[in-house]
Parts: C-alpha cells; structure tokens; sequence
C-alpha cells in the first residue's frame, strides 16, 4: 500500500514538473519575442556609442605605443652619449655600430655637429638632420630630448627623429630614427588594427603614418593642445583622436559607419530564429538529463575501473611513483615506495633528504649529476643507485622521471621507481664469469638459461641464443628463435644500437613485436659478448609496457581535473593559446567564456561538499553535452569553468550558444533526493580583440563575468573596456584609499541648509570629495558605491566623522552656534563598527560639541539588524546628537521601525523636489511626507531645491527648511563666509 502510495506521488510530481515545464516554455517564448523587439530598437544607439568608446581607446592606444617606441630608443642614445666623450670618427663609427647590433629595431644612428651635419652614422646619410634641430627641447631622464616628425626627403619616407645633446663639443648631438613601417605594423596589430583607419600627424597637421594606403593624409582640425583629445562625426564614419601629452604627435582614428549598420541588421536577423529555437530545446530537456544521468554514471564506474587496474599494476610490477618539488626540496611518494626502500609508510615524511640519507655514499654524487640534467632539459632520464635500507639490505634500484610543469606554475619531477636488484645482480654475475666462459661456453649457456628475464645474443643480424624465457616471450610453440634475423622481432632504434655496438650499461628502448601476440615496448639492457667464435651483443628484455602506460596515466591526471575529468588549469592555458594562434593563421574568430554557478556556495553549506562535487560534476557533462563538436570546456577551480568556441563569421552568431548554455545548467538536478536549480553568470572575451594570449582572455572574461555578477547574476555580458575601468576604479579605491592615505587623498565640501522664508542658515551638510581620483570618481554619485562596494567605506567614514569634528569649530565661528554639521553614514557603518564608541572618540580628540553634530542615516542601514540599528542611535541621541534619516521615500521604509526611530529630522530625497509641479505623483509624494513628518513632530528639510517656485511650493506646504543650488552649492570650508551673508530671500 505504501509503495503505491509512492508509485502515485511519485506520478504526480512529475505531472506538476511537466506541466510546469510547458508553462514555462510558453511564457519564456512570449517574453523573449517581446524583449528581442525591444532590445534590437534600441541596439543601434548603443553600437555607434561603443564604437566611440573602442576609437577614443585605440587613439589612445595609438599615442602610447608611439610613446612607448620614442622613450625605448632614448636608452641606446643616452648609453651613446654617457660613453663617447671624442669626436674621432673611427672609434665613433665602432660605437655608433656597436648599438646599431644591440637594436635592429631601429634604423640608423647618427653623430652630428651643432649645425646638423652629420659626424659618423651606422648607413649612408641620405636624409637632411638639420629641420629636427628647429623641434622644442624636452627634458627627459634627466637630458635635454627634441622629438620632431619629418616629412619624406626623396627615398627616405616621413619619420620620427629622436636627438639627444652630448655632453661634449663633438659630437654634439646624437640621434636615431623611428621608421613609418614599425609604427604603420604597430597600428595594424591593434584592437581596432583589421577595421578602422588610424592615422598619425604632426601637431601642425603633417601627415606622417597611416595602417591603411586610402586614409587622409591631412589633419583638418586647429592645432590640438598637449595631451588633448576629442571626438566627432559626419555622414559616413565616426572619428576620435588624441594628442601625446610628452611629444608632438596626433593619433586619429576612423570608423565607417556602415560597417556598424551592417553588424546592427545582422545582429537583428537571428534573434527570431532563436527564439524559435528556444521552444524546441525547452523539449529536449528531459532527455538531455537522462543522458548526462547515463553518462555520469559510466564515467564513476570506468574511474573505479580505472582506479582498481592501476593500483594493481604497481602491486604487480612492484613500481613505485614520486613527485618532487627541487627548488621546495620536498617529494611525495605513492605505490610500492616503502616496500622498495624499506621504510614504513609514516617514515616517508616528504623531504627530499628522507630518500638521500638511503643512498649509498659512492652514489650520491651520481644522484646530484643526475638531478642536474633536468636543468638542461625535460627528460626523461634514468639513473640507477644502490639504497641501504634499514634492515642493512642493501638493493638496487632505477628512477626514471621527466620534468613537468604543476598547476600552481612550479617545475616538478614525476617519475617512478622500481627495484632491479635481480637484473643488476644477473648482470654482476654475467661479468664475474665472463673471463670463464671461453674456457666454459656450455656452463655459460646454462647460466643463461636461468636468466629471470628474456635474454638475447645477436652476432651480425642473426639470434644465435636465446634462453627459455626469451623463447616464450617472443618465439613460437613449434619455431625457435636462434637462426632467426633480429630485424624480425627489433625496431630500427635497437637494430642500430645492436650494429654500433653496445658498451657495458647501454640501455636502449625498443618496440618488440613478437611472433604471437601483440607488440610491446621494452627496455634492452646490452653488453658486450665474447666468446671463441667472435664478438656479438648481449641483451636482457624487460618488459615496461605496464610503467609507460602508468606513466601516461600520470601525464593525464598532470593535466585533468580529478573531480570532473576534464582539462585543469595549466591544460586550460596551453589549450586556449594553441586555439589563439591557429585563430589568427585560419582568420576565424575565437569566444572564451567564463562561467560561474550562481549562489552555489548555499548547495555546498546545505548538503554538504560530497553533494557539491556530485553538482559539478553534473554540471561539467552538461557543458560537454552543448559543447560537444562545438567547442571545448575545462574546469578553472571551484565552481569555474572556462568555455572555448571557434567561430566563423560575426561574434554575434557565436554567442547565440550562451543561452543553450545557460538553459543546460538550469535544468533540474537531483541531489540527495531534491531538485534543485542552478543558475550561473557568464563572462565573454573575444580573441585578439579582447587579447592574444590565454592569461589575457581568461582574466577579461572573468572581469565581464564579475559584472554579470553585479547586474544581478544569471547573466552574461561580453568584455569591453568600460569594465577595465571600473576595475582600474575599484583598485585604485583599495590602493589608494588606505587609511594612511586618507589626509592625503580626501576633502571635504560643505553645502548650506537654509529657511526657505528668511535665507538664514540652519545647517550644512558635509560632503565627501576625491580631487585626484581617476576618470569620474571626483564626486558622490560614483565614488560612494564604490567606495560601498569595496568595503572601504567604513575607514573612509571615520576620517569624514573625525574631520568634520575637528573643523566643527571653524564652520561654527564663521556661521553661527546655533548651526548643526550634518555627516552622512553608512549603512556598513552602522552594522560593521562600533558607531557609538567612534563618535565619543571622534568628539574626545577633536573637542567637538555633540548637541552641533547631526548623523545622517539612510533608510537601507535598518533592513539589518533594526534592533540593534535602534538601539544605536538611542545611545547617539543621548549624547546630545541629532539624527537625520536621509533619501526619505527612495528606499523600503517600514513605518513599524519608523515609529520606533529616535529621528529628530526626515530629509526629503531630492529625486521628489527636482520633479515638484511637474509630475503629479512626485508632488503629491512630497506632500504626505511633509504630513507624515509634521504629524510625527519631526522636522522636514528638502533637498535639491533649485528654483523659486519649488521654495514657493514647500512654505505653502509647511516645510520650511531647504536645502540645493538654489541657496548654495558645495563649497570649500573658506568659502562658508561668503554663503553666510546671503540676504533673506523675499515671500
């Protein structure tokens, strides 16, 4: 009864699924056909506004490379000029050639007079010097520098011509020549290289370079200052240039504007089609489950195989493996290791030094000369030693390893050991006995046939012995071996190592492929073998097919995520820089994505990190599954995994595979009998243009996938420089904005608060300024978020409380006493911080009053932890402060804690006053605040009064104090006096 019971819950759960599925399916194609109508109207706008932004940043680009190029070759002409102190030509022209062979890069290097004449140069002196002289001198590393653009002077096309003035009267100046070619190919490498026309002028509009025959050859516009820049645009192609700020030249970069209509119409042609084909793959979910469910379950299954077969193949073949970290000295060791050497498991403590305290004091040194090998190359390499084990035995082994590189980056040793105590003692004894086999060749054959391993005497071409072993491992039942030609069972490697001959100890590795059975690789121990009849090769064949396979295993797990099975990090990079280049010599396109699960921390927390693993590796097949054909996937850590997709034609068709993407992961997983439904954000770099090497790409995608993150997550957003920015903005925040560097970095500005009937003055505001802070960072509306975002508002938040305290006194004797300083506080202050102990010691060192200071709170510092937020300002107001809750009606507000508040001021958003007697709902917005607060014996102060008619409307209202442009902007503290003096403003 109860298994049907199940049965049918079990049904119904699946009915809801299905009919949840369909619903689902419906409503996501009607919404995604109204979202691609709207979202293609507007496309257009933003297209021609990312081009400007790609052309202001190439013309920047531009000016920096030829910055870059002017400033390299000052290092040669400076070393010219620190070392030639005579004009004597001869040991001038071996100078000048001397670093003329140091950098190829540049042309020519000249010696000239004061005149211009040249002196001594490193090629035939075609071009006239004597113009560049005219050029304005510049101080830079410390000498005298003039940079001028010359036009073409008959063969010689335009060019850069750098001087530098000698310390001496002759030579006295030296000089050297950036070539159009070299900037012409740097221009052409560029982000924007392929497909806009870049240009380079003289300030005085003389053509010196372009990356394409058909650009203008002149600069239209005036004169541009140093260090300037600008934009514009005509019918046909939109412009952007920019001047260096150290030396004359104007970079201007163009754009058709057909091109971005022609990627705008057929960015727009596909979006139906894949809205169509979202419904067909909304169908394919549940089997596309059932396969990744099948396939997970093969790949545990064939890893428990896997697993099983190697450890049997180290018991078996009695190998031991070892990894060592030579510049950490430490090794780790698996397998049969403490069997090997004797010591017990918890002996092998990790240090290199454990294993050499075993190795016999005559082979220690051949142990140091067989480490030094890798410093000359990856191996492998082999080395046999004798170790002293513990119990006094003393054996002999084999290390074989190559050097490979880790996941951190390290260089490390992976090899195996193994113990060949037997085949060294066989050899011993075959050299002990050597001196009696001519007298004893049948004695000798017999020793021979004990051989524990397969034995070979090859004398010209032909097997004239072989022992019992070697007649079953590579004979027949009815056939022997001896007579037969070595070439039939040896590759060409040991048949040429057979034919040279074989000193003692020669060690080859060879195919073998006997005459039953499938061929294996062997590893041929020759000597040489002497006898009556002549001089022939002894070899002992030992099998290592097992060790190499072992090895390759251990190459795959070098390069392999062991959860996931699919490529780690290191195999990620190479991976992706092999794609890159193969990108650029096929002409195709390259899309590196970045993808993150969303809130899968919450899945690890709750169910534990045996269930998350299951999740990824789930997750992993998926992508594989989207991928498969397409791209390539590889796990980058964690819940990270990087996507790689050749292309052809337009980046807009490659990424119509993010939301199959995006829609494989949110399929529904079982974990531990529950459904549960990941999302992820996604992270798109574009090769070549958003970089040409792996470390690049990965890191841009991770910076776009980081703002999908902050749009609001199950997003994905392509890299675009806007988001280098903000992410140069966030570290120079964290750099710059320590709490060392705050008197340094901030300042304040002060805005008056004022009665709307009298002018008078009731308060002022403080507020927070960055004068040097990069791009648009100088004021609130960007710098606060950030400053929120990074976490440095609280220390940013203490130095405002403590320098508003100490100038208290200043604003107080310029204004008036009865005037309170308002300071804003941050909701982070308030939960992460001791906000009562900060203002009594902020009030104790700067001998500030509390009854003049007012805390200006937003409504988002209650949402957590009201409780405590109450109790806060309870023990503030009891101080004597007075607290202010700003941005009134912008937020949540909960009236339940709004009573419960010990507010003394409501302050109104200036987002309502701006749009006052202009929009119904904002006016009537203001007036049940002004209500709301007169009924709660609160005063109302309204922010961002700007007009006459907005102070007009608030005394009809009731609310009588104001604050905005109309009365004062933000000004510096000195500059109080001059808002002080404001006359009453007349009714």
């Amino acid at each position: 009864m109860e298994g049907t019971t199940e049965t049918m819950s079990r049904r119904m759960r699946v009915r809801y699924v299905r009919l949840a599925a369909w619903a689902g399916s419906i409503a996501l194609s009607v919404g995604v056909v109204a979202l691609v109508v709207l979202l293609q109207l507007d496309s257009y706008h933003g297209m021609l506004g990312n081009a400007h932004r790609q052309l202001s940043g190439s013309a920047i680009g531009t000016v920096r490379m030829l910055d870059q190029y002017t400033e390299a070759s000052l290092g040669p002409l400076l070393a010219m000029r620190n070392a030639i102190d005579s004009g004597d030509p001869g040991p001038l022209h071996i100078r000048l050639s001397e670093v003329q062979a140091r950098h190829p890069e540049l042309p020519t290097f000249v010696a000239l007079d004061a005149d211009g004449a040249v002196v001594a140069s490193t090629s035939v002196p075609l071009a006239n010097w004597r113009g560049a002289l005219a050029a304005p001198r510049r101080t830079a590393l410390g000498v005298s520098v003039r940079v001028a653009i010359t036009d073409a002077q008959g063969a010689e096309p335009p060019a850069i011509r750098v001087l530098v003035d000698s310390r001496v009267a002759q030579p006295a100046i030296f000089g050297t020549v950036i070539d159009a070619e070299r900037v012409r190919d740097g221009m052409r490498h560029s982000m924007l290289g392929g497909i806009a026309a870049m240009s380079v002028f003289s300030p005085d509009g003389r053509f010196f370079v372009s990356n394409r025959e058909a650009a203008s050859t002149r600069w239209t516009g005036p004169a541009p200052a140093s260090g300037s820049a600008g934009r514009y645009e005509d019918d046909t192609w939109l412009y952007a240039w920019q001047a260096s700020a150290n030396y004359p030249y104007v970079a201007l970069v163009a754009m058709d504007r057909e091109g971005i209509f022609a990627e705008w119409v057929r960015q727009a042609r596909p979006s139906m089609l894949a809205t169509l084909a979202l419904v067909f793959l909304l169908n394919g979910f549940a089997a596309l489950f059932d396969r990744a469910y099948r396939r997970q379950t093969r790949l545990v299954d064939a890893l428990s195989r896997s697993a099983r077969h190697l450890g049997d193949v180290q018991r078996t073949g009695h190998i031991g493996l070892w990894e060592a970290d030579l510049a950490e000295r430490t090794i780790a060791w698996s397998g049969q290791v403490h069997e090997i050497t004797g010591l017990p498991p918890e002996r092998l403590d990790g240090r290199i030094g454990t294993y050499y305290k075993l190795v016999h004091l005559d082979d220690q040194q051949a142990i140091v000369d067989w480490l030094e090998l890798f410093s000359h190359g990856d191996g492998p390499y082999e080395c046999e030693h004798r170790l002293c084990r513990p119990d006094g035995r003393e054996v002999r082994v084999n290390l074989r390893a190559a050097r490979i590189v880790s996941e951190e980056g390290h260089l490390i040793l992976a090899g195996t050991i193994s113990e060949i105590t037997a085949l060294h003692e066989t050899r011993q004894r075959l050299q002990d006995t050597d001196r009696d086999l001519a007298a004893s060749e049948a004695a000798y054959r017999q020793l021979l046939a004990r051989m524990p391993l397969p034995l070979l005497i090859v004398r010209e071409g032909c097997i004239e012995y072989a022992n019992r072993l070697a007649e079953e491992r590579l004979g027949g039942a009815s056939t022997t071996l001896v007579g037969r030609r070595a070439e039939d069972y040896l590759d060409a490697e040991a048949l040429d190592a057979f034919r040279g001959g074989a000193p003692e100890g020669t060690n080859v590795t060879a195919w073998i492929e006997p005459a039953y059975g499938m061929p294996f690789e062997a590893e041929l121990a020759l000597s040489d073998y002497r006898d009556s009849r002549g001089v022939g090769t002894l070899a002992i064949i030992r099998d290592v097919t097992e060790q190499r396979r072992y090895e390759d295993q251990l190459n795959h797990q070098a390069t392999h995520d062991e959860l996931t099975g699919l490529p780690n990090r290191r195999a990620l990079r190479e991976r992706l820089d092999a794609l890159v280049v193969q990108s650029v010599a096929d002409s195709t396109g390259l899309m590196v994505m970045f993808i993150d699960l969303d809130h899968f921390k919450v899945i690890n927390d709750a169910l534990g990190h045996v269930l998350g693993d299951q999740v990824l590796r789930d997750v992993s097949l998926r992508l594989g599954d989207v991928l498969d054909g397409v791209g390539q996937v590889g796990r980058f850590g964690g819940d990270e995994f990087v996507a790689m997709v050749p292309f052809d034609g337009s980046p807009v068709k490659a990424v119509e595979i993010l939301p199959r993407l995006q829609r494989a992961i949110e399929e529904p997983l079982s974990v531990d009998g529950t459904l549960q439904r990941l999302k992820c954000s996604i992270g798109v770099a574009f090769a070549t243009r958003d970089g040409a090497d792996a470390d690049t790409l990965i890191r841009n995608a991770d910076t776009a996938m980081y703002d999908a993150k902050r749009s609001g997550r199950h997003a994905w957003r392509c890299y675009s420089a806007e988001m280098h920015a903000t992410a140069m903005a966030r570290l120079s925040v964290l750099t710059r904005l320590s709490e060392a560097n705050l008197d340094d970095e901030l300042a304040l500005a002060w805005q008056t608060q004022h009665d709307g009937a009298s002018g008078a003055i009731t308060g002022v505001e403080v507020l927070l300024r960055w004068p040097s802070a990069p791009g648009d960072l100088r004021g609130n509306d960007r710098l606060v978020p950030l400053l929120e975002e990074t976490g440095a508002i609280v220390p940013v938040g203490q130095w405002v409380l403590r320098e508003a305290c100490r100038q208290q006194r200043l604003v107080l004797d310029i204004i008036g006493h009865d005037c309170r300083i308002a300071i804003n506080v941050s909701a982070q202050q308030l939960v992460h911080t001791d906000l009562v102990a900060d203002v009594r010691r902020a009030l104790a060192e700067t001998g500030a009053r509390a009854s003049a200071l007012e805390l200006e709170l937003t409504e988002s510092a209650f949402m957590n932890e009201p409780e405590r937020a109450i109790r806060t300002l309870h023990e503030l107001r009891a101080m004597g402060v007075t607290i202010a809750l700003d941005d009134f009606g912008t937020g949540y507000s909960n009236l339940t804690y709004l009573s419960r508040l010990p507010l003394d001021k409501i302050k109104i958003d200036r987002h309502f006053t701006a749009r006052l007697l202009e929009d119904e709902v904002d006016t009537a917005i203001c007036r049940s605040i002004v209500f709301l607060a007169r009924n709660l014996n609160l005063q109302v102060v309204a922010e961002g009064v700007e007009t006459d008619r907005q102070r007009r409307w608030l005394l009809d209202e009731a609310c009588v104090d104001m604050q905005g442009y109309y009365f004062s902007r933000p000004v510096p503290v000195q500059d109080l006096g001059r808002t002080s003096r404001l006359d009453p403003i007349p009714l």
